[in-house]
């Protein structure tokens, strides 16, 4: 009978906890969130906490142990940083997955648990205390034996399920995660390595061409001074042509002049 009781608290503070969540969440950002790591409406980090909670007022009120307001506050907040942080890295190993991060909060761990949210858990914690875990209870007192056994075999045995699909679909995503991943990876190597190569044959290409064209310009180079060696050989010999033949004018005009000198004498001299 208490077991039985315990776990319908359970879901009761786990279905309080998904409820809380959603609302938050879907108000914030303006949509439906289905908050939780289960499919079902149930968050099993607020139930644990709050069942937790409450079973420590229960065993401190047997013991004659009486805490105050800032003793149960500080434990509630070390208490939920703790469940809070275990909870993430849990989730995180085996399904390689994060259901939250307050990274960009401030005095954060790993963005795994914030100081300003461990302190909403340890006022949280306050409001399970004094409001909600004795109007749980007492509802759940009012429950007849026989209805909370068949009402907590009931949980269990959806809860279960829940956990069931969860874990598989999860497990069936995270393979198939890490093929999409290993397949991605694969083109992405194909890809480099065939960029790399077309990249080499282009470099390889250039290089090759500029060769050629280099060699192109050295010929046309070549061509280009054996023409102007002629152009300026043609020049010199025509220099030295019209030299010849102003030399020649000259001889020929000075034998001219000299016949022309020695008839003028020669018909002097008759006369």
């Amino acid at each position: 009978m208490w077991i039985s009781k315990m776990v319908c608290l359970f879901m009761i503070y786990s279905f309080m906890g998904w409820a809380y969540e959603t609302a938050y969440c879907t108000i914030k950002n303006g949509k439906w969130e289905n908050r939780g790591f289960l499919y079902g409406p149930v968050c099993p980090i607020y139930g644990t906490g709050a069942l937790a909670v409450s079973l420590l007022i229960r065993f401190t009120g047997q013991s004659e142990v009486i805490l105050n307001g800032w003793q149960l506050f500080a434990l509630c907040v070390i208490g939920s940083a703790g469940l809070e942080y275990v909870t993430s890295w849990t989730l995180e190993r085996l399904f390689h997955a994060v259901w939250w991060d307050y990274s960009r909060l401030p005095f954060n761990i790993q963005g795994r648990i914030s100081l300003f949210t461990s302190l909403g858990f340890g006022f949280g914690g306050l409001l399970v205390v004094d409001k909600i875990a004795p109007f749980t209870e007492d509802a759940v007192r009012h429950i007849p034996p026989a209805a909370v056994e068949l009402l907590a075999l009931l949980l269990v045995f959806l809860f279960a399920v829940d956990i069931t699909l969860t874990v598989t679909i999860l497990l069936h995503f995270d393979q198939m995660v890490r093929s999409v991943e290993e397949s991605f990876n694969q083109n992405m190597d194909h890809l480099v390595d065939s960029a790399i190569s077309k990249a080499n044959h282009m470099k390889q290409s250039v290089i090759e061409t500029g060769n050629y064209t280099m060699e192109q310009i050295y010929s046309l180079s070549k061509f280009a001074r054996q023409t102007i060696r002629r152009v300026y050989t043609f020049r010199d010999k025509d220099k030295k042509r019209e030299n010849r033949k102003n030399q020649l004018l000259k001889v020929i005009d000075k034998i001219t002049r000299r016949n022309a000198s020695e008839k003028d004498t020669t018909k002097n001299s008759g006369q």
